[in-house]
């Protein structure tokens, strides 16, 4: 089936660098985007706007994405941002207004009778609505289903119960009452569903998803243009990038290099924005250990091209954006395969894989890659030549086909 006609699409945040709503701009498909806080030109020439928060606000803008499309919902991002400063959860708080982007979308596509490309904590409200025409719904499913999620991350609860404290706190009865709608529902009221890696649609399919609705569309890179260079062939450099929680199977890695025998010289470097208190508490324990806030684009380019290894051992990932990002540089990967890394490549590629939450394979890993990788260059050169092969022109072409079918 042809569609004719745009879409509204919506999200929050700079999710995806915008890629899902530049591949409907690029062929006048786009018919606004709803999200939180864009840069469009009225906001950022306003005198009274503190340079501290211009130059955050700068981030959120994409080349080829025209302001004029953009709807931001800046009164829901004032509460957000409120209620983050009193204290709340930010679980509560985007559970209680992440229905707010659907019922936005929902408007814009009756005014329109535009059809509807929605991000998945926000398709719910847009996807249940009354419309006079016949919208078609495509669902972009960024995350794997939180059933599934929920199932993996207890089960670690139990067999990890000294890492109690979660970041993630996707399992209380918040998830129940408000994802619950939103995450679980959502591909219910859906005619086509793109998800950015194999384990996600497995993730749908298991919830009781048609197979056939789900497409498959990793995402992309916008390549460095420096040439790839080649850390120290002393020592072992590994390099984690990700939230400190348990999602992100930190306490496995931590584990894993506690007990792993390495080269004299060897570190492992934790970018984290935050970090549980638990998970800290054993990093902080290991003299070899060093964690990273508050570091920057330019920052990390360094720190990937100067590791032999960037560690990722996800429980559960939609995608895992830093795995591409590493690979660009020259980094290889260690992952699991509950993340797109499958998807990508294999051990050819610098593409490494362990067991989800198998301490000791994550052990047996990092042994034997801090004698391989060091001296390797040629893996270095291969691991950016794959990530080559993901632009984001193909997401976005590939995204497009699946919208217009």
């Amino acid at each position: 089936m042809t569609t004719g006609g745009r879409f509204v699409c919506a999200f929050r945040g700079a999710r995806d660098g915008y890629q899902a709503a530049v591949a409907l701009a690029e062929r006048d498909l786009l018919e606004r985007l709803i999200t939180d806080a864009y840069a469009t030109p009225e906001i950022m020439n306003q005198p009274w706007l503190p340079s501290s928060l211009r130059a955050r606000l700068a981030e959120r803008r994409a080349e080829g994405l025209p302001a004029e499309r953009v709807r931001a919902l800046w009164k829901t991002t004032i509460v957000e941002h409120t209620r983050h400063a009193l204290g709340f959860s930010k679980r509560q708080t985007w559970l209680k207004l992440d229905g707010r982007f659907g019922e936005a979308a929902a408007a814009e596509a009756r005014r329109s009778h535009a059809h509807l490309l929605i991000y998945s904590p926000y398709a719910f409200e847009a996807f249940t609505a009354r419309y006079s025409h016949a919208p078609r719904r495509v669902l972009f499913q960024y995350h794997p289903h939180p059933e599934l999620e929920s199932r993996l991350l207890e089960e670690d609860r139990r067999r990890f119960p000294d890492f109690g404290e979660s970041l993630d706190d996707a399992n209380g009865d918040e998830t129940a009452h408000g994802l619950g709608i939103r995450e679980r529902d959502s591909w219910k009221h859906a005619d086509a569903i793109i998800c950015s890696s194999a384990f996600t649609r497995r993730s749908l399919v298991e919830a009781g998803c048609a197979e056939r609705l789900c497409h498959v569309i990793p995402y992309g890179i916008e390549m460095p243009r420096a040439a790839v260079a080649s850390p120290a062939e002393s020592g072992f450099e590994v390099l984690f990038v990700g939230s400190g929680g348990r999602r992100k199977g930190l306490h496995h890695l931590l584990l894993a290099w506690q007990r792993a025998t390495l080269p004299p010289g060897s570190r492992l470097t934790l970018v984290c924005r935050v970090i549980d208190q638990g998970i800290a508490t054993l990093a902080n324990s290991l003299p070899t250990v060093m964690i990273r806030h508050g570091v920057s684009a330019a920052e990390r380019e360094t720190l990937y091209t100067r590791s032999h290894l960037m560690a990722l051992p996800s429980l559960v990932e939609g995608f895992g954006q830093v795995y591409l990002e590493a690979l660009a540089r020259g980094c290889p990967v260690l992952g699991t395969a509950n993340t797109a890394l499958p998807d990508l490549g294999g051990q050819a590629n610098g593409i490494f894989l362990a067991a989800p939450g198998d301490v000791d394979q994550l052990t047996a890993q990092l042994e034997k890659l801090s004698g391989t990788l060091p001296s390797n260059r040629s893996l270095r050169t291969a691991a950016a030549a794959l990530a080559g092969r993901f632009p984001w022109t193909t997401f976005r072409e590939r995204l497009r086909e699946v919208a217009a079918q």
